[in-house]
């Protein structure tokens, strides 16, 4: 049996897991607060993030658009994903996508849209990471080699999304866990 993977946590992992913890294995500035962690902590973080556009928090969204700039950027400079929050900005992330020529893949976490958002973020080549709270047909219509798995702040066992998501989907579990180990050596290449 594989691991069950967890691409976005804030939770350490339990027996059988593998995650990506947010602040441990990623080095950003959310745009909740856009400060900045010491940059000799990005040469060993898998990920740049979680960043991005939030219009409905209270940092400015001027500042938030430089720090989600200056993360494009290193993301590019560093060749490592990023982990993208957006909160009603799509169109603006889509924009700053192409201005700024970003190449590294992004991952659109907790992913809550609809089918039609999923299509607009598939043709920008972005992964999309589903978590407890999501859209059921957006998880039937993503293509698995799209797709990932995250508990974000939830404090389960990533297994139970797992088996959620398994059963949607009408596949295996240990198959699912597969794909997300395919992924998982795509997107962070492990030593």
């Amino acid at each position: 049996m594989n691991s069950f993977i967890d691409f976005h946590t804030h939770h350490p992992s339990r027996e059988g897991e593998v995650v990506i913890l947010n602040g441990t294995d990623t080095w950003g500035a959310h745009p909740w607060n856009p400060v900045f962690p010491p940059i000799e902590h990005l040469s060993k973080a898998l990920a740049i993030g979680e960043c991005g556009l939030d219009r409905l928090c209270d940092t400015p969204y001027e500042t938030q658009l430089e720090a989600f700039r200056r993360q494009i950027r290193l993301s590019e400079q560093y060749g490592k994903p990023l982990i993208l929050h957006c909160v009603k900005a799509l169109d603006d992330v889509l924009r700053l996508q192409l201005e700024e020529r970003a190449i590294q893949p992004w991952i659109f976490h907790a992913f809550r849209g609809k089918p039609q958002q999923i299509r607009q973020l598939l043709k920008r080549g972005m992964y999309v990471s589903f978590g407890f709270r999501h859209n059921t047909e957006s998880i039937q219509s993503c293509p698995i080699e799209r797709m990932l798995v995250e508990s974000d702040e939830d404090p389960r066992p990533i297994r139970l999304l797992y088996e959620k998501i398994a059963s949607l989907r009408q596949m295996d579990i240990e198959e699912l866990a597969r794909e997300m180990a395919c992924r998982y050596k795509e997107l962070f290449h492990p030593r």
